[in-house]
């Protein structure tokens, strides 16, 4: 059995946030002492880090802390949004093991660090947790360090965020907050592990079959001209579908090869990122090959509404015979109130198909999750994790 609570405070003192946190998570988990300890607070309290260190440290005996700031932090308690939040899980189990790292450099060096630090202990069901400074790293390009494998070894989180500007953010690990890099951990156990990633996109249209394109660029959709299809789905919207989605059209990628029949949380995602009128040829923000199937999406609060309730839905399903212990949700800065107009809508959410979950999580600068057996970066996205205990 795993034992996991979470709690957070609005104490404007770091110590006594920390504390108030800490003792609230302890107490629901029904423990002394935690194996485990994952903090999210927003940038106010990150000067004072010291004594969040300490306080967390005195009131569950934890030495494994790890975790980041946020603009906004969340629990299943809501999502905290405009508002000092400091928040805290604590884990412990005998089926569960964590190591925290930190690592610092080009994204190569940091694939590099990460991979020797969790090679010991990584097993076949492990899960990768990264909370990476997108100032010094390149998102997409780190996991492609770390490695693709989604299968394998699923990697999710979220890049650290802080301040309206962009210019505070921090991550930490032990008795460490740093700038730059990555932090993260590795967690190792008998336990299975469920994903959910809700990209709030509205399909338009058909698939369509890649049938010729180079690199980034796609030439042929069902055997006819890319961009002739781009402006055929173009047609199949209204001004009101425009209006909601800022008018920006992206690209959705089925990454499963075998799934013929792709749906919501199988597509990966894409900017457009330009036309070829001469050769009738549209780019894209990721490399395509022939034979993978494609989709026109717009990202509408609507279509964000719809899907988050039906990844949340499946998981739901997916878990009914291993009820999960834990949950953690990573959620784009892009979402939220200011996708919805409405705070917690996410987390109502989650809140409803799994009453009483321990849930923890931030709002990021871009988030982290496999799609058909392969880590991603994404945007705009909302990444839910489910582990359940074998």
């Amino acid at each position: 059995m795993i034992h996991v609570g979470v709690g957070h405070s609005h104490d404007l003192s770091t110590a006594e946030a920390a504390e108030h946190a800490t003792r609230l998570a302890m107490g629901n988990a029904g423990i002394a002492k935690a194996d485990i300890a994952i903090v999210f607070a927003t940038i106010n309290y990150q000067t004072e880090y010291e004594q969040l260190y300490q306080a967390v440290h005195a009131n569950s005996s934890c030495e494994e802390l790890v975790g980041c700031t946020g603009m906004s932090v969340l629990t299943s308690a809501g999502e905290f949004e405009e508002e000092p939040t400091l928040a805290v899980m604590v884990l412990r189990g005998e089926q569960l093991s964590a190591v925290s790292f930190t690592a610092q450099g080009t994204e190569s060096e940091v694939g590099e660090q990460i991979q020797e630090s969790i090679q010991t202990e990584r097993r076949d069901n492990s899960l990768l947790v990264i909370f990476p400074d997108i100032r010094a790293v390149n998102p997409a390009e780190l996991i492609k360090h770390i490695g693709g494998d989604g299968a394998s070894l699923p990697i999710v989180g979220a890049a650290v965020s802080g301040d309206g500007t962009g210019a505070q953010m921090y991550h930490w690990q032990g008795t460490q907050a740093t700038e730059g890099g990555v932090a993260g951990l590795l967690l190792t156990g008998n336990f299975s592990t469920e994903i959910g990633v809700a990209q709030g996109c509205q399909p338009i249209g058909k698939p369509r079959e890649v049938t010729k394109a180079d690199g980034r660029v796609i030439f042929e959709l069902n055997g006819e001209p890319a961009l002739e299809n781009f402006k055929g789905a173009l047609q199949l919207l209204t001004q009101d579908d425009i209006r909601r989605s800022g008018g920006t059209v992206f690209v959705g990628i089925a990454m499963d090869d075998t799934n013929k029949n792709p749906t919501r949380g199988d597509f990966l995602i894409r900017n457009l990122v330009g036309i070829n009128e001469q050769h009738a040829a549209i780019a894209i923000s990721e490399e395509v090959k022939v034979g993978q199937l494609v989709q026109f999406h717009l990202r509408n609060p609507l279509a964000a509404a719809e899907e988050i309730q039906v990844i949340i839905a499946q998981l739901a399903e997916k878990t009914r015979e291993q009820p999960p212990a834990f949950g953690l949700y990573f959620n784009c800065l892009g979402r939220g109130k200011g996708l919805y107009g409405a705070a917690n809508h996410d987390i109502r959410v989650i809140q409803e198909k799994f009453p009483g979950l321990p849930v923890i999580g931030f709002f990021g600068n871009s988030e982290f999750a496999p799609i058909g057996g392969r880590n991603f970066a994404h945007a705009y996205t909302g990444v839910f994790v489910l582990c359940s205990t074998n």
